[in-house]
């Protein structure tokens, strides 16, 4: 079993001409309304690509909260429907967590409220981790309080549990996390951030992925957009994924797919390892940049799998 503890959002995006100016009112050329939130989007991503399963096991639990409002019960039909389970997303009374997205062209702005999920409380991740084994997987991101993901990923380690952080969006981290982290997925703006390393060239890269190993991470990955990616696992497997060719239609879902893609195959996969499976996780989010809108546009199991045998010689 994944557990997923991270924000869940209402997302409304507007598609206008350009940005307005201070004080000006623009109409907006196009809106669309959905699911959002690191956590809820990598939660989903992992349900649809382990829809390869046909007994109706669900193979990720959320650990969130939403509000006692419109928005949150739509929020939690939505992941019930993608076959996450929901057992541990509360109801609260506070507004459900909602960021608006403002684009034009390459030019996008955003604006947060984060609502019911600054409520996640230690009690929360102590109650939907008392079943957990050792063979299960905590992944987590930073839109909901820092000090909650800092006592989720010592505990899920304590319990020798896998532990994964996405740390996005991107903040300076107290020492003590990253020896509890086992696999960080970082990209480029959050390695510079967390390293103060640009990796901005394969020695760099090198560089950045020493430096998490030195603070305690096993595994590393660097996202790197069209670069591709590196991994490490502390010196005795280090590599590059180069960005496979594809005409990019939308890359909204693209992390969040590759993150999930590989919270999936390692290691709960035993025919992957760990290098295998930051492959199979390019080829998902690849798949997805090519595809139109979030969540739905991550591929299934199926399709990663086909792309995957059909490129690694």
């Amino acid at each position: 079993m994944i557990y997923v503890i991270g924000s869940i959002n209402t997302d409304i995006s507007l598609e206008v001409e350009r940005i307005p100016k201070k004080g000006e009112t623009l109409i907006a050329d196009g809106c669309q309304t959905g699911l959002g939130g690191k956590g809820a989007n990598q939660a989903v991503a992992i349900a649809r690509l382990a829809q390869r399963y046909d007994d109706g096991r669900k193979a990720v639990k959320l650990i969130g909260q939403v509000g006692k409002d419109a928005f949150g019960a739509e929020l939690v039909s939505k992941l019930d429907s993608y076959g996450v389970d929901t057992e541990y997303v509360r109801r609260v009374n506070r507004g459900t967590g909602v960021a608006v997205f403002a684009s034009s062209g390459k030019d996008k702005r955003a604006f947060v409220y984060s609502g019911a999920n600054l409520g996640l409380s230690k009690s929360d991740v102590d109650e939907a981790l008392c079943s957990a084994k050792s063979t299960d997987t905590l992944l987590c991101q930073l839109e909901v309080p820092t000090y909650i993901i800092g006592y989720a990923l010592r505990k899920a380690h304590s319990l020798g549990m896998t532990t994964i952080l996405n740390p996005a969006p991107a903040k300076e981290l107290p020492p003590d996390f990253y020896p509890n982290i086992d696999i960080i997925i970082a990209n480029e703006s959050e390695t510079q951030t967390l390293t103060d390393i640009n990796p901005k060239d394969w020695i760099n890269c090198h560089e950045a992925m020493a430096e998490f190993h030195r603070r305690g991470v096993r595994y590393v990955v660097l996202t790197l957009g069209e670069d591709g990616a590196t991994f490490s696992d502390n010196g005795s497997l280090v590599g590059q994924i180069p960005a496979r060719e594809v005409c990019v239609t939308d890359t909204a879902a693209a992390g969040d797919a590759f993150v999930g893609a590989l919270a999936l195959t390692y290691p709960h996969i035993g025919m992957y390892s760990f290098k295998e499976a930051a492959l199979f996780a390019a080829k998902a989010a690849s798949i997805t940049v090519s595809r139109r809108g979030g969540v739905d546009s991550i591929p299934s199991f199926k399709e990663v799998s086909a792309l995957y045998y059909s490129e690694i010689k």
